[in-house]
């Protein structure tokens, strides 16, 4: 039996929730993604591809905030997309932190909402939606 598109999609992410294994689900996303961080926090804004995602997102909350790498639960994924090989359409993918801390001992339980635009296979526009009092507090906790 063939996987559904939204089946398909979650596969793409799962990669996330295992330590270690987080560089793989980037694989899926395109070098010059049209990345956008909605709401009012300090990492609220668009990013100019992958690269510049990476270094002020996830880098950041692994690297200063976090006691750990950012490990992401897929919990919900809603697409329009067809039975095709490869993702193609829109997909919202609904993550969860998986036992996410912060160094100062705040826990960081976020959860995010991705409306991500795939062609051919790849991630090519995300607009991200998450808690961002939680994520500006964390910052400010851990200087």
């Amino acid at each position: 039996m063939s996987s559904s598109p939204a089946q398909k999609v979650r596969a793409l992410f799962e990669p996330f929730s295992t330590q270690g294994r987080q560089q793989e689900a980037l694989t899926h996303i395109a070098d010059d993604v049209d990345w956008t961080i909605m709401g009012h926090s300090p990492m609220s804004r668009k990013y100019n591809g992958k690269q510049d995602f990476f270094d002020n997102t996830l880098k950041v909350l692994s690297g200063r905030i976090l006691n750990e790498p950012l490990r992401l639960k897929v919990v919900n994924v809603v697409t329009s997309m067809t039975g095709d090989d490869e993702p193609d359409g829109e997909a919202v993918v609904e993550f969860q932190a998986i036992d996410a801390v912060c160094k100062n001992g705040l826990k960081y339980d976020m959860r995010y909402a991705w409306v991500c635009l795939f062609e051919k296979g790849k991630i090519v526009r995300v607009r991200a939606y998450l808690d961002t009092d939680l994520l500006t507090r964390a910052m400010e906790q851990n200087p």
